[in-house]
């Protein structure tokens, strides 16, 4: 079977590198003479949608599972409906409403609420923390905060765990200028891989579930975890996660052990 990836954006740094670890040919997104057919294999690197010669393959990850992880209120709702009509395996969100007057209530009764003023947004894009006192602001979707321990980042391919990252703080940044609530580049904090730190078994087994009740194949998967509580809450799926080091390291062997380094 013919290996290929179709990557989000021309140019991603991270498909070129795992497709040369991987023997896989890239697709380009535009000018493309590619056809498709059931027997190549196609890798979809974070594409809500996909040309229609790329629908004609075998895709991993389809669009449309993709589609409910890149939208933030469309996961949180892929998950609601999960967790509703599932007997044996539950997800663990935040609390979360489109309803600015539930989201009031939430600040009136001490809570945080996390503004997602981008649905689509990474890397923090589009949040704003609001606290007592605050005004609310008229947005999308609005989450209750949840006080965390720590914050990672679980890679997982075909049901399994490729790669753990921790969200740790960058010494290089100023204490002034470090944000503990939204944890990400900007914000000081990056991430660290500390063989003497214990990932909890819920951080895990969340990251494997949320996986498949998507639909998807791989993805890599934000997760809080309160230690008061005892309890891992997951935050959203990236479909198109960086890769370097071991973590590309780790796709790389696993897509080798399911099909091969892929050929023409």
């Amino acid at each position: 079977m013919s290996l290929f990836m179709y990557p989000y954006k021309g140019g991603s740094a991270s498909v070129l590198a795992l497709a040369e670890e991987i023997g896989a040919k890239r697709i380009r997104r535009n000018g493309s003479r590619f056809k498709g057919n059931q027997e190549k294999k196609v890798i979809n690197w974070g594409c809500s949608e996909l040309p229609d010669e790329v629908k004609l393959c075998n895709v991993l990850n389809k669009p449309d599972a993709v589609a409910k992880a890149s939208n933030k209120l469309s996961f949180f709702n892929a998950v609601r409906q999960f967790n509703n009509t599932s007997y044996d395996e539950y997800i663990n969100i935040p609390m979360f409403t489109t309803s600015k007057d539930e989201a009031q209530h939430w600040l009136d009764r001490g809570y945080k609420v996390v503004e997602r003023h981008k649905l689509t947004g990474h890397s923090g894009e589009g949040i704003k923390i609001k606290q007592d006192g605050d005004v609310l602001e008229d947005c999308p979707l609005y989450v209750m905060y949840v006080k965390k321990k720590s914050e990672w980042r679980i890679h997982v391919l075909s049901g399994e765990v490729v790669d753990i990252q921790r969200k740790a703080r960058d010494r290089s940044v100023p204490d002034e200028q470090v944000n503990w609530l939204v944890r990400n580049h900007a914000n000081g904090f990056i991430f660290a891989r500390n063989e003497d730190v214990e990932v909890p078994s819920q951080v895990l087994e969340q990251a494997v579930t949320t996986v498949k009740a998507l639909g998807l194949d791989f993805g890599a998967v934000d997760i809080i975890y309160n230690e008061r509580g005892n309890e891992a809450f997951v935050l959203e799926v990236n479909t198109a996660p960086g890769l370097t080091g071991s973590t590309l390291t780790g796709y790389a062997e696993r897509f080798k052990l399911l099909f091969g380094e892929g050929d023409e």
